[in-house]
């Protein structure tokens, strides 16, 4: 009894330490320690916490891969991932193929499938409730070392803005980025709050003082789009929750994919149709610059590499390719010094991995989550607020690179949403035991 006791106090004591270290890396992911790094240790030590989140994602999974070290795993690989690994397969052989530089590439490529992983990992090795307990935790430390650059570090949380002059950035280098994660922290506290309350479960002073410190944060960094989404994530789950209705569910992959390719069109077509209105009102007609950029960029795009594009995450770091891409515009345009991002997730992913790469993306996507209505409530609740920030901001910006929390949380949400077909297939195997077992005790009856 006293050695099954000391067990429990020992597994109980690691589950403990993986959990903090789990809780590091997601705030790592989400931007920590940032522009701290201009008042402690520069920008070796946030290299160097880059770099060792990697590794502790790592450490993190082969610790839970076995009960002694002989029977460590560094991947484990699952029948239900299948997609995820074709998708991935896809996008690496053909990255390989393409980049001169294959040094470089097969560094970010190993860098981006540890982030995949461990992302896998996550969404697959905790249950709902705690995983967002575990968000949770990581989006307090965030926060709070978000408040240390507002008040007492202001030299590394704030800077001069071309369009809104001093502003609060936190630890990122834009205030959108700051929405960005702030926003995506409070809908993510917020499904942890239905949860509670579907549960009957006491909600603290404390919960409710940090929901409220992020939605003036994320109001007060101005991130239109951010805030917007936030908005959006929050009446949506409020709604599906009233409505309570497996089948009003959205078929996020298919959506996903829906939107942006209808987005583009509607921007590269439509909008400027109505120029000569727009501008006589007032407003902007090219989406703050966007639609002049994606118009030469898709020229480039239709002319060069446009089945392979040019390396995962790699576009913007071939000098050759950027070059060749300035030339598309006007010699004295602002577009011909454009060093990074292309604005919109769609377009940076056709850049980087072309259209096969691009097609495996929405093809996964679509695949993935056809069977969500299997999911249980709380499975496509989280799902559903991690689609939702990846679909609106990535119509007008980048959000994946080989290891930020969109990358990470892309591939917790695709962990999530395979457990869609296992529950269906298990369902359907029951189904068929049932009746398997009727059909023998009718003919027993019979006889």
């Amino acid at each position: 009894m006293a050695g099954t006791l000391e067990k429990q106090t020992d597994d109980s004591s690691i589950n403990y330490f993986i959990e903090v270290m789990v809780v590091f890396s997601l705030m790592s992911r989400l931007g920590f320690p940032g522009n701290l790094t201009i008042v402690f240790g520069g920008p070796s030590l946030g290299k160097l916490i880059d770099y060792g989140v990697s590794v502790l994602q790592l450490v993190i999974i082969m610790m839970c891969s076995a009960n002694n070290i002989l029977e460590i795993k560094l991947l484990q690989v699952k029948k239900k991932h299948l997609p995820i690994y074709l998708m991935l397969a896809i996008m690496y052989s053909i990255s390989l193929a393409v980049n001169p530089n294959k040094v470089k590439q097969t560094t970010i490529l190993i860098r981006f499938s540890i982030t995949i992983f461990f992302g896998l990992w996550m969404g697959d090795n905790y249950d709902m409730e705690h995983l967002l307990n575990l968000t949770y935790f990581a989006v307090i430390g965030n926060v709070s070392a978000n408040l240390l650059t507002l008040f007492v570090f202001r030299n590394a949380g704030f800077h001069y803005d071309e369009d809104y002059g001093y502003c609060f950035s936190g630890l990122y280098a834009q205030k959108n980025a700051l929405g960005g994660v702030f926003a995506v922290g409070l809908t993510l506290q917020y499904a942890l709050f239905r949860l509670k309350l579907r549960k009957k479960q006491p909600i603290s002073k404390f919960f409710w003082g940090m929901f409220a410190i992020q939605a003036a944060v994320l109001a007060y960094s101005q991130a239109t789009t951010a805030a917007f989404t936030a908005i959006m994530t929050i009446v949506y789950l409020t709604v599906y929750e009233k409505l309570n209705n497996r089948n009003l569910r959205i078929q996020w992959g298919l959506v996903y994919v829906v939107a942006s390719v209808s987005f583009m069109i509607v921007a590269m077509t439509v909008i400027p149709l109505f120029t000569p209105f727009l501008e006589a009102i007032g407003k902007d007609a090219t989406l703050t610059g966007r639609i002049p950029m994606w118009d030469k960029m898709f020229d480039f795009l239709l002319e060069n590499n446009t089945m392979t594009g040019y390396g995962v995450f790699q576009f913007w770091e071939t000098p050759s390719a950027l070059n060749k891409l300035h030339t598309y515009y006007e010699r004295n345009s602002w577009y011909r010094r454009m060093e990074n991002g292309a604005h919109s997730n769609m377009m940076e992913m056709w850049l980087d991995t072309g259209l096969i790469g691009l097609s495996a993306y929405y093809l996964t996507l679509i695949y993935v989550f056809r069977d969500v209505k299997w999911l249980s409530n709380d499975q496509y609740n989280l799902v559903s607020v991690l689609m939702m920030p990846l679909l609106i901001a990535g119509l007008t910006d980048r959000i994946y690179n080989n290891q930020n929390y969109t990358s990470l949380f892309l591939f917790v949400m695709l962990s999530i949403a395979c457990d869609g077909a296992e529950k269906k297939k298990k369902a359907r195997r029951k189904a068929r035991r049932l009746r398997g077992r009727r059909f023998v005790q009718n003919e027993a009856t019979q006889e």
